[in-house]
């Protein structure tokens, strides 16, 4: 149990491996953004309320929650095929910074 909470300490305390994740949620969170950014504002979607909330996020948990949001919104201004890959792509930008519990299986059934 000591040898794992020492691992666990040790990696926290790593600065690259702190800044490499931060630079991640900074991604992902460019990649949602760069989504909503197709989406006609004139339009009363909620674009702009989704926008403030993935600029806002503090946290990589409240980005991954927030991608229900974008699929919403892409799927209403551009269908929801082009969502969902560009959903996808946005979710495996996630692998490793949320529990692998939450992330989709690699070996999906393509729907059609």
């Amino acid at each position: 149990m000591r040898k794992a909470i020492s691992r666990f300490v040790s990696l926290l305390s790593d600065q690259k491996t702190i800044i490499d994740a931060n630079a991640r949620v900074e991604d992902i969170r460019t990649a949602m953004l760069d989504a909503l950014a197709c989406i006609d504002a004139n339009e009363d979607m909620g674009s702009s309320k989704a926008w403030t909330d993935v600029a806002r996020a503090a946290d990589i948990q409240t980005l991954w929650y927030l991608r229900s949001d974008v699929l919403r919104l892409l799927s209403d201004f551009h269908g929801e095929q082009m969502a969902r890959d560009k959903l996808q792509a946005m979710t495996e930008m996630f692998r490793g910074l949320v529990p692998p519990n939450q992330m989709p299986s690699r070996r999906r059934v393509e729907r059609r």
